[in-house]
């Protein structure tokens, strides 16, 4: 077996690629160059054989969409170079600019993911119970702008009511000073 590349036969093989199709096993050796020139051939045809479809999509699409798929995909944070398709395809940003330079098109995705902007996370399970009554506030007074966004206005005045008591519980000197 020769060490040296099938392709070019001049360099040294350190890529080495084993095919198996049906009961027929072939074997490729290649160098860096090589194998990187059959990578970017292997790409662009599996675009080639994409592209009827990705236009298929994009003609579908009105102007906006198309727009705002193009703009999104074409940011790049300044600070780490990471761009917003990097993003996408690893699922994690490079750097805390990241949320700067994506902006919008990155908040579309966490709300698609978790339903609001804000990560609130989990309460750990020895918190005290003002941590508790705080994260308990946060969720009511967004559930109460939520009623009110609906005009559900006596949903609202209850949720109105949990915040107070909540709220009276944790500052005690401020409901004995309301009730003066």
């Amino acid at each position: 077996m020769s060490i040296f590349c099938d392709e070019c036969s001049k360099n040294i093989a350190t890529v080495f690629l084993t095919k198996i199709s049906g009961s027929e096993v072939s074997r490729v050796q290649l160098c860096d160059d090589c194998a990187r020139k059959m990578e970017e051939a292997t790409e662009a045809a599996n675009l080639i054989a994409f592209l009827p479809q990705i236009m298929t999509d994009i003609q579908g699409m009105d102007d906006r969409s198309v727009d705002e798929v193009l703009s999104g995909e074409l940011i790049e944070c300044e600070s780490c170079g990471t761009s917003f398709n990097d993003f996408q395809k690893m699922g994690f940003l490079g750097c805390r600019e990241c949320y700067r330079a994506f902006g919008e098109p990155l908040m579309r995705v966490i709300l698609e993911f978790q339903g609001e902007e804000e990560h609130l996370g989990k309460t750990p399970r020895k918190a005290s119970r003002g941590a508790q009554l705080r994260k308990k506030l946060i969720e009511l007074e967004r559930s109460l702008e939520r009623r009110i966004a609906e005009e559900k206005y006596e949903a609202a005045a209850t949720v109105r009511d949990q915040i107070r008591k909540i709220e009276n519980s944790l500052d005690p000197e401020a409901s004995a000073s309301e009730k003066e």
